[in-house]
């Protein structure tokens, strides 16, 4: 939460959803006092239905998402927003990313096919992309419009792993992806079973 406080758009409002956490999170996060942030309370179980409830619940048009355990480098949100600006038939805005490993080193994510930086555009062939090295998408570094998310009913439920890529995949058949390699959020693969 703090990586999005620290954003240099400060036109938000962030929606943390508790999955019956254990840890004081929730508590310190109500106790920042900022009322752009609200916490709500987890219907149902699992992360496709915590995301699904916070895009339900959000007033904004472009949903950008964060897991608990990475972060945002500050000019994310602004990095999104002039994609959106500059590609507005996109079904996804996105940008590059660093992965931290538990050994304490930071590196760029190994994303190939795309033409080389500081190139940003709309992803020449997505599957192909995704099909080499770490993924183009992962889900604390890309935006979405609201209206596309409903369009394609926001992440499945019934999957236990890979609900991200799915939705990801569903959005690029009928979508281009803009991407930038400006790097946008910090993945943090210590906190993961594995690598992206």
């Amino acid at each position: 939460v703090g990586s999005v406080l620290s954003q240099t758009v400060q036109d938000f409002e962030a929606i943390v959803v508790d999955g019956n956490s254990d840890d004081r999170g929730p508590a310190i996060v109500r106790g920042m006092g900022d009322p752009r942030v609200r916490v709500v309370q987890q219907r149902g179980r699992g992360v496709s239905r915590a995301r699904n409830q916070g895009i339900a619940m959000s007033r904004a048009d472009l949903i950008a998402f964060l897991d608990a355990d990475d972060e945002w480098l500050p000019h994310h949100l602004k990095t999104l927003l002039r994609l959106r600006e500059r590609y507005p038939r996109a079904g996804a805005c996105a940008t590059a990313y660093h992965v931290h490993t538990a050994g304490g080193r930071t590196f760029p994510a190994d994303i190939r096919g795309l033409p080389p930086p500081p190139w940003e555009g709309l992803i020449p062939n997505y599957f192909e992309t995704a099909a080499m090295g770490d993924g183009p998408l992962i889900t604390s570094a890309v935006a979405i419009p609201k209206e596309k998310l409903a369009e394609f009913r926001g992440f499945r439920t019934d999957a236990w792993w890979g609900e991200d890529t799915d939705l990801w995949g569903r959005i690029a058949l009928q979508y281009p992806i803009a991407f930038t390699w400006r790097a946008g959020a910090v993945y943090h693969a210590e906190n993961a079973d594995s690598a992206v």
